[in-house]
C-alpha cells in the first residue's frame, strides 16, 4: 500500500514590483466554511510608503470539494472602497453567517498625510469606513462611513482596524478588532503625548450598528481577536519592541483583561477553528493556567516546609531551655 503524504503549496497572491508603480501591503486573509471560499485583500500603493496608497484589491479563492487544492481568481480593484481625497488602507473583513453578508472594513486616510503627523499634532485626519457585499464578493455596496456615528474617533489623534479579519461570534455579534491613538494634547507647550490601544468595535443587529468596545489597559497596536468559548473573547496584540499584549474578554468583547503582558510575540501553526488559530491559542491559555497552578503549589509547599522547620526550631529551643532549667 502507497502511504499518501500532505504536501503544503505555497501560493503567492500579491507580488510587488515597485519598478511598476505596484507595491502590495497589509495583507488580509478571511474563510468562509459554508461556500469554502477564501478572500484575500491588500494595499496597493506606488512605493512602500504608505502615502503613496491607491486602492484596495481583492483575489477570491475556491477550494476543491475533497481536497485542499485552490483555485484563485485574477487580481481586481475593490472599486467601492474609497472616499474622493482620500486613500484607503488596512482591508478588515468579516462575514455575517446571519444575513450572509461580506463586511469589509478599512480606513480612509487624507492624502498625504502621515500617521505619524497625526500623532504629532493630535490632528484625526481618518475615517472609519465598510462596504459590504451579498454575492461573495462579486459587486459591492457603496462605501459606508461610520466616522461621525462615533463619538470615540473625535478624542482619538488616528487610528485603524485589524489588519487581518474580524470574527462571527457564537452569539452572532460581529467583531471587528481595532487599535487607536489617544489623544493628550499639551497646547501651551506644543508637547502631544499620544499613546496607542487596543480595543474592538462590534455589531449585535448584523451590521446595521456599531459600538466600540473599551480601550486595552496597556499600550498595544495592531491585535487579532479570535473566540475561545461562547462570550470569551481572546485578543493578542503587538507591544513595544516585538512584545505582545495578550487578553480575554469575557462579555462578547467589550472589555478585555490582560493574561500576562510582556510575551515575546508567538507565531501558531495549528489548523485555525473560529476567527483565526483557535487551537493553538486554547493550548497556549491552558499551558498557562496549568503553569500559573504549579507554581501557586509549589510556593504553597514551600510555605509549609518553612512553617514545619520554624516549629521543629521552636520545639528544640524549648527543650533545650527546660534541660537547661
Amino acid at each position: 500500500m502507497v502511504k499518501k503524504t500532505s504536501v503544503q503549496i505555497t501560493q503567492t497572491l500579491f507580488t510587488s514590483n515597485e519598478t511598476a508603480g505596484n507595491v502590495y501591503r497589509i495583507p488580509a486573509l478571511l474563510y468562509e466554511r459554508e461556500s469554502k471560499t477564501l478572500f484575500a485583500f491588500a494595499e496597493q500603493r506606488k512605493t512602500s510608503d504608505d502615502t503613496s496608497g491607491e486602492k484596495l484589491v481583492m483575489r477570491t479563492g475556491k477550494i476543491k470539494e475533497g481536497s485542499s487544492k485552490k483555485t484563485w481568481s485574477e487580481l481586481k480593484e475593490v472599486e467601492k472602497a474609497l472616499i474622493k481625497g482620500y486613500r484607503p488602507m488596512n482591508p478588515c473583513s468579516v462575514y455575517g453567517k446571519v444575513n450572509n453578508k461580506l463586511f469589509l472594513f478599512f480606513i480612509c486616510v487624507e492624502d498625504a498625510i502621515t500617521e505619524m503627523y497625526q500623532k504629532e499634532n493630535c490632528d484625526n485626519r481618518t475615517r472609519l469606513c465598510f462596504i459590504t457585499s451579498e454575492d461573495l464578493g462579486e459587486t459591492w455596496s457603496d462605501v459606508i462611513d461610520l466616522t461621525d456615528e462615533l463619538s470615540e474617533i473625535k478624542n482619538w489623534s488616528t487610528f485603524a482596524v485589524g489588519p487581518g479579519h474580524g470574527i462571527p461570534a457564537e452569539s452572532g455579534r460581529l467583531i471587528i478588532p481595532v487599535y487607536a491613538y489617544t489623544s493628550f494634547c499639551c497646547k501651551p507647550c506644543f508637547l502631544p503625548n499620544s499613546k496607542s490601544y487596543a480595543l474592538s468595535l462590534y455589531s449585535g443587529s448584523h451590521g446595521k450598528n456599531w459600538k466600540f468596545g473599551e480601550l486595552f489597559n496597556t499600550v498595544s497596536v495592531e491585535c487579532e481577536i479570535v473566540e475561545i468559548s461562547k462570550d470569551h473573547i481572546y485578543c493578542n496584540a503587538r507591544n513595544v519592541g516585538g512584545y505582545q499584549v495578550e487578553a480575554v474578554s469575557d462579555d462578547n468583547g467589550v472589555k478585555f483583561n490582560n493574561l500576562q503582558p510582556g510575551n515575546k510575540l508567538v507565531f501558531f501553526m495549528q489548523h485555525p477553528i473560529r476567527g483565526c488559530n483557535t487551537k493553538g491559542i486554547q493550548k497556549k491559555i491552558c499551558a498557562k493556567s496549568n503553569k500559573k497552578v504549579a507554581n501557586l503549589l509549589l510556593i504553597f509547599i514551600l510555605i509549609l516546609l518553612l512553617l514545619l522547620l520554624l516549629l521543629l526550631l521552636h520545639i528544640d529551643y524549648i527543650y533545650t531551655y527546660a534541660k537547661g532549667v
